[in-house]
């Protein structure tokens, strides 16, 4: 499947949209990292202080945005993309895990345990006689427990690229009998 021009814009516009506050703030940040070293070139162009602190403000903007966008942007990217072009299916799950997060907050008597828990679902479905595999997070135990081991769950999958699938959350909670919040 080729991609027209105005998808790939569209679906590169979703996930900006995503992103706009980091980007924006992004841009305050380099801006004043200019003005400071704007500042640094007319009072005085002896002394550093405003060229290095202007300088920190960009490069530490600079590497947030390659550190977290383009992996983020690339994950809404085909997020849209198996909005509009994924077909639906059903999966098995293959193997469930709860993971412990808890931890300790505070210092010492405002100590107080955390409990944090992420429940871990890996499923695996059947595409021109090929076996994909995938997982999801999930937050509500109550959504956990209901479903079991070879269980059945919808999901969406591109043709074009199988392995990039993801769980249809709201139809799940809804099969399940949960609301449609507690899948979100």
């Amino acid at each position: 499947m080729k991609l027209t021009l105005k998808d790939r814009i569209n679906f590169s516009i979703e996930a900006i949209k995503k992103h706009l506050f980091l980007i924006l703030g992004g841009l305050l940040f380099i801006s004043i990292g200019l003005v400071l070293i704007y500042i640094g070139t007319i009072v005085n162009k002896d002394q550093l202080f405003f060229y290095i602190f202007g300088g920190v403000f960009i490069a530490f903007i600079l590497f947030v945005w390659i550190y977290t966008l383009p992996s983020s942007l690339l994950f809404y990217y085909e997020k849209a993309l198996i909005k509009k072009y994924g077909s639906y299916t059903t999966a098995i799950i293959t193997n469930k895990e709860v993971e412990d997060h808890s931890h300790t907050e505070g210092m010492g008597r405002h100590r107080k345990f955390v409990e944090l828990f992420m429940y871990l679902l890996e499923y695996k479905f059947e595409y021109n006689s090929q076996v994909y595999t995938g997982a999801f997070y999930l937050n509500e135990k109550a959504v956990f427990d209901a479903i079991n081991i070879e269980d059945k769950i919808p999901i969406q999958f591109l043709k074009t690229n199988p392995k990039t699938s993801k769980i249809r959350r709201q139809k799940l909670c809804l099969d399940l009998g949960f609301k449609r919040s507690m899948c979100a």
